[in-house]
């Protein structure tokens, strides 16, 4: 076999390469390389930072816009707030300042037609002729039932309210409804919440929010925690009672006694002022529901249970009912409608 011959220059090149491959690259060939980095970095800078001054201002818009959003967004609640705050202020002034209590003026010349039954479909016939102007005092009775709960009506005629603090003979025949009115503490506590007797005001508190005012024959029933008729009851040489609230404008008013008893209510319906009592014994939220679905638009409460009392009919019978007791609480009130002679002598 002939051997090729490797000239010095070949011998020479060979020995670089192999130092080179042992020593890595040269200084020269690290610098350029360096060079070649540090321009390819700064190519890169001025991209990315081309690339930001080009985005910049659109990332800044968005997000300026996003935050005047939130800002809108949050005026606009802020002010559906303040709108919500003033219409509750303002309602509750409104509510306040209007009367919560309705009036029934008692006119002396009327008569119904004669009736047994309450409808609560119907409103009462009246006459206003001549030969009813003289009629004496007397109660209308009518009996109905009212979701289960029998219920005794006595509609007054001819007559007045007042309170007393004493009860009537039973042979005064110008009482023609009595029952008793305000309730008394137990162990001669005595009347319970304000009372006031023809101008003098007797009691103090608001033990209950429900109240009855008779000022110039005008009967008053309310529920209010405060309310002007006292004052004016006071003025007019009237009278004024607490009780509790059954009935205001025609829906049922929940109380905390929760027992049964023979209940009694004064009461307004279709503009009439009378007096309603359960013929057997109910509890307050049954009576007072059956009280709103009679029609009754206001109610408060009378002393129920065996309570003592009485009434006059149209033929000059005297019924009473409850149970009369010989022995009397101090304080024991009573509401007494009596016949209206003088008013019917003037005519």
């Amino acid at each position: 076999m002939k051997e090729k011959n490797i000239s010095d220059d070949e011998i020479e090149i060979l020995g670089q390469n192999l130092i080179r491959e042992e020593t890595g690259p040269s200084q020269g060939e690290v610098s350029q390389s360096m060079e070649d980095e540090e321009k390819n970095l700064l190519q890169d800078k001025d991209l990315s930072q081309k690339a930001h001054d080009e985005l910049a201002p659109e990332d800044w818009q968005k997000k300026f816009l996003h935050r005047i959003e939130k800002l809108i967004y949050k005026i606009l609640a802020g002010v559906g707030v303040i709108i919500l705050i003033v219409f509750l202020i303002v309602t509750m002034v409104n509510k306040s300042q209007k009367d919560e209590y309705q009036s029934v003026s008692l006119n002396m010349d009327i008569k119904p037609e004669a009736s047994e039954d309450i409808k609560t479909d119907t409103v009462p016939e009246y006459k206003t002729t001549p030969e009813f102007k003289a009629a004496p005092g007397y109660i209308n009775v009518r009996r109905d039932t009212v979701n289960d709960v029998p219920l005794t009506v006595y509609i007054p005629y001819n007559a007045v309210p007042e309170l007393t603090l004493t009860m009537p003979g039973e042979s005064d025949s110008t009482v023609v409804f009595i029952a008793q009115a305000a309730d008394v503490g137990a162990n001669n506590f005595g009347i319970v919440g304000d009372f006031v007797l023809s101008g003098e005001r007797l009691v103090r508190g608001i033990s209950k929010k429900g109240f009855c005012a008779i000022i110039n024959r005008v009967l008053t029933i309310g529920v209010a925690d405060e309310t002007p008729l006292l004052q004016s009851a006071i003025d007019g040489k009237g009278y004024f009672f607490r009780q509790y609230p059954l009935v205001k404008n025609g829906e049922p008013i929940d109380n905390k006694p929760k027992g049964k008893a023979i209940r009694r209510a004064l009461a307004i319906r279709d503009g009439q002022v009378m007096m309603i009592e359960s013929g057997e014994r109910e509890s307050f939220h049954d009576f007072a529901q059956a009280l709103a679905d009679a029609g009754i638009s206001d109610a408060i409460y009378l002393v129920g249970s065996v309570a003592y009392g009485w009434y006059v009919d149209e033929q000059g019978k005297q019924t009473t009912f409850g149970v009369k007791s010989e022995t009397q609480l101090s304080g024991v009130n009573y509401l007494v409608w009596r016949r209206e002679t003088l008013h019917n002598e003037q005519q």
